[in-house]
């Protein structure tokens, strides 16, 4: 069985950030060091067409995510089931901040 790793940087996130900010993209790598976008949250990526089952993603749980894409941006199915994943994971909401899919949000119910 493989263990699952956590997302770059997401180590880094604290406990009391109670929004996560997560980049996809060829230029998720960029965003996420970027001292002065986003400045004073640690920020989480998915590379560019890495598999999403490789990680795990238990930092969201109770927590909103902001989900940004930036350069060649990730498929709109992929979007779909990395915040399908989060929601399982326990996100309260998943938010995509993309300018070519406006204004989808996608609120997950966590089931106690």
């Amino acid at each position: 069985m493989i263990k699952k790793r956590l997302p770059p940087f997401a180590k880094r996130i604290p406990v009391n950030q109670k929004c996560i900010i997560f980049c996809t993209g060829s230029e998720a790598w960029n965003r996420t060091k970027s001292k002065g976008w986003i400045s004073g949250h640690i920020k989480t990526l998915l590379p560019l067409n890495d598999d999403i089952g490789a990680y795990r993603f238990s930092f969201v749980y109770g927590k909103d995510v902001l989900l940004f894409s930036h350069g060649q941006l990730e498929s709109y199915e992929r979007l779909i089931e990395l915040s399908r994943v989060f929601l399982m994971y326990g996100a309260t909401l998943v938010k995509w901040c993309i300018a070519e899919y406006p204004a989808n949000k996608i609120v997950g119910k966590v089931i106690a």
